[in-house]
C-alpha cells in the first residue's frame, strides 16, 4: 500500500528545492489530510466567526466537530488495519477488479454502523432535531473520510487527491460562513457538511476511476474480518490511545458542559491541536522517504527467500533491509527532532501568531513532544506489520492506551 508514494519520490528525482517541496506538499496532504485540513479549517471557521453566532453556539459547534473527529476515527480504526490489510492482498496477487468492490463492501460496513450509532446518540443527546441530524450527517461522512484514506495510498494521481481536499475545504469555510450568517450555527454544520461531502465524492470518484471493476460488491471483507481479529483490536486500541487523554480531560470535573453528552476542555484540546500540527513533517518523510526505501529493501529480501536464493544472498538482503529502516528512521529522528525543539523553544512566538492563550504553553510544549515520540510510535507499529508482528503490533497499542489513560488520569 507504499504505492502512492513511489510516484511522490519521481517529484524528488528533479532534485531541486521546488520538486522538494512538491513532493512533500502531496505527500503532507495524502498522510494527514483530514486531520490537518480541519484543524484548519476550524481555526479559519473561529477567527472569522459571523456576529449572529455567539461564543456558545461557536463553541458548541467546535466541540461537537471534534467528537465527531474523535469517535468516527476510534470506530472506524476496528476496520482500518484489517481493510488495508485485504486491499494490500488483492493489489499483491494483482486482483485489481478486486480493489473498488472492496471498498464498496467496507463502505457499506461503515454507513450501516455508524448510522446506528448517530441514531443512538440523537436519542440520548437531546439536541435540536436539525441540528442533531446535520450533527449525525457529518459524522457518517467524516467516517467515510476515513475509510476513504484506507484505499487513497494506493492511487497514482496524488494531484487529484490534494485538489479534493483542497476544495472540499475551501467549500467548508466558504459554505459555513455564508450559511452562518443566514442561519446561525445550522448553517455552520450545514456548510461544514457539503464541503467535507464534496471530500468524499470526488476521492471515492478517484477510486472508481483508477481500479475499475465490472464486480458492484466484495462479501470477502466481512469473512476476512472475522479471521483476523487482532488486527481488528490493533487499530480500535491505537486510535482510541490517540483521543484516550482528550477523553479523560473531557470527563474531568474541571471540563466545561456544552451540552448533555458534549464537554470540552479548551486549554488542552486548542493547545494539543496546535501541537500536533508539528509532526506533519515527520509523516511527510516517512511516506515519501522512509516507507519506499524500506518497502525496496523488504520486497528483495521475501522475494530472495521465495526464489531460494543462496544463504548469503538471503543474509546480505536482510542486511540491506536492516541499514535501509536504520537510516531511515534516523532522517525522521534528526529533522523531526529539530523541528519539535524549534516549536518547544518558540512556543511563545507561536502562541501569539495563533492567539493562543499564554496559560496553554506548558500544555502545548508537553504535547510537542508526546507527538514527536507517538510519530515514532507510529513508524514501530508500521514496520512489526510489514513483518505481521500481529502479536507485537496488539501489545503496543494495548500499552499505548493503558498508559496514555492511566497517566492523564493520574497527572
Amino acid at each position: 500500500m507504499a504505492g502512492i508514494g513511489f510516484n511522490l519520490e519521481k517529484i524528488l528525482e528533479g532534485d531541486t528545492y521546488i520538486d522538494s517541496v512538491k513532493a512533500h506538499f502531496y505527500s503532507t496532504i495524502i498522510a494527514a489530510g483530514p486531520w490537518l485540513l480541519s484543524i484548519l479549517t476550524l481555526f479559519a471557521l473561529s477567527m472569522f466567526t459571523p456576529r449572529n453566532i455567539d461564543l456558545y453556539e461557536l463553541s458548541f459547534f467546535r466541540t461537537a466537530i471534534i467528537y465527531i473527529y474523535a469517535f468516527s476515527l476510534i470506530i472506524v480504526g476496528f476496520l482500518q488495519l484489517t481493510v488495508t490489510r485485504y486491499a494490500a492482498d488483492k493489489l499483491y496477487t494483482r486482483e485489481n477488479e478486486s480493489f473498488v468492490p472492496a471498498f464498496a463492501a467496507s463502505a457499506a460496513l461503515v454507513l450501516v454502523v455508524q448510522s446506528a450509532v448517530v441514531f443512538a446518540f440523537l436519542k440520548l443527546a437531546g439536541v435540536g432535531e436539525t441540528a442533531g441530524w446535520l450533527i449525525g450527517m457529518n459524522y457518517i461522512v467524516i467516517s467515510m473520510i476515513w475509510l476513504v484514506m484506507i484505499f487513497l495510498t494506493a492511487l497514482r494521481d496524488y494531484r487529484a487527491i490534494s485538489i479534493a481536499y483542497a476544495t472540499g475545504s475551501i467549500i467548508a469555510v466558504a459554505g459555513s460562513l455564508g450559511l452562518g450568517s443566514a442561519y446561525g450555527v445550522t448553517g455552520y454544520f450545514a456548510g461544514y457538511l457539503v464541503g467535507h461531502l464534496v471530500i468524499v465524492v470526488l476521492l471515492s470518484a478517484r477510486i472508481y476511476i483508477e481500479f475499475p471493476s465490472t464486480q458492484p460488491f466484495d462479501p470477502g471483507v466481512y469473512a476476512y474480518l472475522g479471521k483476523h481479529k487482532t488486527l481488528l483490536l490493533v487499530g480500535f486500541f491505537y486510535n482510541l490511545a490517540i483521543w484516550i487523554d482528550k477523553i479523560v480531560f473531557w470527563l474531568s470535573p474541571h471540563s466545561v458542559a456544552i451540552a448533555p453528552f458534549l464537554r470540552s476542555f479548551p486549554a488542552y484540546e486548542s493547545a494539543s491541536f496546535f501541537a500536533y500540527l508539528t509532526v506533519v513533517p515527520a509523516l511527510s518523510i516517512f511516506l515519501v522517504r522512509v516507507e519506499t526505501d524500506f518497502y525496496r529493501k523488504y520486497r528483495r529480501y521475501y522475494n530472495t527467500i521465495l526464489a531460494r536464493g543462496s544463504y548469503a544472498d538471503i543474509v546480505q538482503a536482510r542486511r540491506e533491509m536492516g541499514e535501509s529502516l536504520r537510516r531511515s528512521a534516523g532522517v525522521v529522528v534528526k529533522y523531526q527532532g529539530l523541528i519539535s525543539l524549534a516549536a518547544i523553544t518558540f512556543a511563545p512566538e507561536i502562541a501569539a501568531l495563533f492567539n493562543m492563550p499564554w496559560m496553554n504553553l506548558p500544555i502545548f510544549r508537553v504535547v510537542v513532544l508526546g507527538a514527536f515520540l507517538q510519530t515514532l510510535l507510529l513508524i514501530i507499529l508500521t514496520i512489526g506489520l510489514y513483518f505481521d508482528f500481529q502479536g507485537l503490533a496488539l501489545a503496543i497499542s494495548a500499552v499505548f492506551l493503558a498508559t496514555n489513560g492511566v497517566f492523564t488520569f493520574l497527572t
